[in-house]
């Protein structure tokens, strides 16, 4: 018999649903263990196995699917405990994820506060510019390449990032999704150096117009 299992981590408690083959449907409950959330993880599939009388391994082992979601990566923004994280864009457009397309002013407000510019502010970057560097490179929105990447400025920004001691780095270029080559590149000379957390935009969903909407995943 098959099973499918659905987890959602809180901030607090790790909630978990099993459903087999035949539609049985079993539910349970687990501390969440911050900050390595897997310990969780694996409790309350530890509480779905003890409810259904089998192991561990044995529910794994017949297990076809496991869907995870959780909300802890929004409390650590909210709470503003997240690690520092280095960025890098293409040349002259680092201070688009600060302009946030002059919608982090309003976005998310009240329609009180959206009729009165005092009661309105802008929201603080989750990275800081001393953590942000540019290289030069350039690619348009037919995914041809106009500039050719500059891999002197690649490493870099990366011994930079690394010297203040990120944890990971995020790379978002424009129209990267169209040709994602500069991208990946980068990602080889990252490696070439650290094994750092490694983030990419062209590598999300997201095909927005412009640099913003690329880069709000992997930052």
């Amino acid at each position: 018999m098959g099973y499918i299992i659905g987890i959602d981590v809180g901030g607090t408690f790790t909630d978990a649903v099993l459903a087999d083959d035949a539609g049985n449907i079993v539910g349970a409950k687990a501390p969440s263990t911050p900050p390595d959330y897997s310990e969780g993880v694996l409790d309350v599939i530890g509480v779905l196995a003890e409810q259904m009388g089998l192991t561990v391994r044995e529910v794994l082992a017949n297990t076809q699917h496991i869907a995870h979601g959780t909300t802890s990566s929004l409390n650590a923004l909210v709470m503003g405990n997240v690690p520092p994280v280095g960025f890098i864009t293409t040349r002259g457009h680092r201070d688009s994820i600060y302009i946030m397309n002059v919608e982090g002013r309003y976005l998310g407000g009240s329609p009180e506060q959206l009729q009165s510019v005092v009661t309105q502010s802008k929201s603080h970057g989750l990275i800081p510019k001393r953590h942000a560097h540019e290289v030069t490179e350039r690619v348009d929105r037919d995914g041809n390449i106009i500039v050719p990447l500059d891999e002197d400025d690649v490493r870099m920004a990366v011994r930079d990032l690394i010297d203040q001691n990120v944890s990971g780095i995020a790379v978002s270029l424009l129209w990267s999704f169209r040709n994602p080559t500069h991208e990946r590149r980068i990602r080889d000379i990252i490696h070439e150096i650290t094994r750092r957390c490694l983030s990419q935009s062209h590598l999300r969903s997201v095909q927005g117009s412009g640099n913003l909407p690329e880069t709000q995943p992997p930052s």
